[in-house]
C-alpha cells in the first residue's frame, strides 16, 4: 500500500477500536459498508501477520465484551463485518458474549459478516435466530493448503477449518472463504479444500504487514487459482491484491 491508503487503513482500525458502529473503508472488504467490535482484546490465534500488532503501537489487552458497544444502533439495510479487529470466535472468548452479541445484531434489520479461523464453534450457535432468518454469512480464513506453524501459531489447521465449513454448507448455510494473506499453496489441493466449502463467494487477499515477510505465491499461479475457483464460485480479489490481478 501507498503512504496515504496505508494512514487510511490505520485510522479506520484505531476508530474501530474505540468507536462502535463504523463506515468501512480503508482496506476492509469492498463490500461490506459497516464494522463493529463487541468483543476485543488480543486474538488466542496470534498469528504471525496479524496487523493488530504492527499497524499501530499498541499494547492489545486481555480478551473482553465491551459492554458499552451491546447498546449500539446498528441501522438497518448494512452489511456490517462483526469482529473486524480480532476472532470474536476463538477458544478463548466465552460461549455467553458470542450470544450477546448475536442477540444484538438480531435486533437489527442487516446483514452480518462473521469470520473466524475456528468455524467450528459457529456449529454451535446455529439454532440462533440470526442464523435461521438467513442474516449472516459465516465466513473463514484458509491463507493456504500448507501448515506454516510459525506464522500460523495457535490457529486451527487448515483441513480443520474446511471439515467444518463443509458441514454448514452441506445443512445450507451461506458460506465464504477469505483467503488472505494467501500464501504459498498447492494449486490442486487448495481448489479442492475451497470447493468442499461450497463458498458462495472466495476473498483473495494480500499481505497487508510489509514489514512481515511471508512466503507468498507469483502472480501466475494466483491467476491460475482465480481461473480454477471461477468455475464454481464468485471471486473477488482485494484492493490490496490487484498486483495480483
Amino acid at each position: 500500500m501507498d503512504g496515504r491508503r496505508v494512514l487510511i487503513f490505520i485510522l479506520t482500525i484505531q476508530h474501530s477500536i474505540t468507536m462502535a458502529l463504523n463506515k468501512s473503508t480503508g482496506n476492509m472488504y469492498e463490500f461490506i459498508t459497516h464494522t463493529i467490535n463487541f468483543i476485543k482484546g488480543k486474538c488466542f490465534h496470534d498469528c504471525l501477520y496479524c496487523f493488530m500488532k504492527f499497524m499501530f503501537n499498541i499494547v492489545l489487552g486481555v480478551i473482553n465484551l465491551d459492554e458499552k458497544e451491546l447498546k449500539t444502533n446498528l441501522g438497518s439495510g448494512n452489511f456490517i463485518f462483526v469482529g473486524s479487529s480480532t476472532d470474536m470466535w476463538a477458544k478463548d472468548v466465552p460461549s455467553d458474549w458470542i450470544l450477546q452479541v448475536l442477540n444484538r445484531c438480531n435486533e437489527f434489520d442487516n446483514r452480518y459478516l462473521f469470520q473466524s479461523k475456528d468455524p467450528q464453534r459457529f456449529l454451535e450457535f446455529l439454532g440462533h435466530p440470526i442464523f435461521a432468518q438467513g442474516k449472516a454469512v459465516l465466513c473463514t480464513t484458509l491463507e493456504t493448503n500448507r501448515w506454516y506453524p510459525e506464522i500460523m501459531r495457535n490457529a486451527p489447521m487448515p483441513e480443520e477449518r474446511v471439515q467444518a465449513m463443509a458441514e454448514l454448507a452441506a445443512r445450507g448455510y451461506a458460506t465464504f472463504v477469505t483467503c488472505e494473506p494467501l500464501m504459498d499453496f498447492d494449486l490442486d489441493v487448495i481448489v479442492a479444500m475451497l470447493k468442499a466449502c461450497q463458498p458462495k463467494q472466495v476473498n483473495i487477499g494480500r499481505n497487508s504487514v510489509r514489514q512481515v515477510r511471508l512466503p507468498e505465491p507469483d502472480r501466475d499461479k494466483v491467476q491460475a487459482l482465480i481461473t480454477e475457483l471461477s468455475t464454481f464460485t464468485t471471486v473477488h480479489v482485494k484492493s490490496n491484491a490487484s498486483v495480483w490481478a
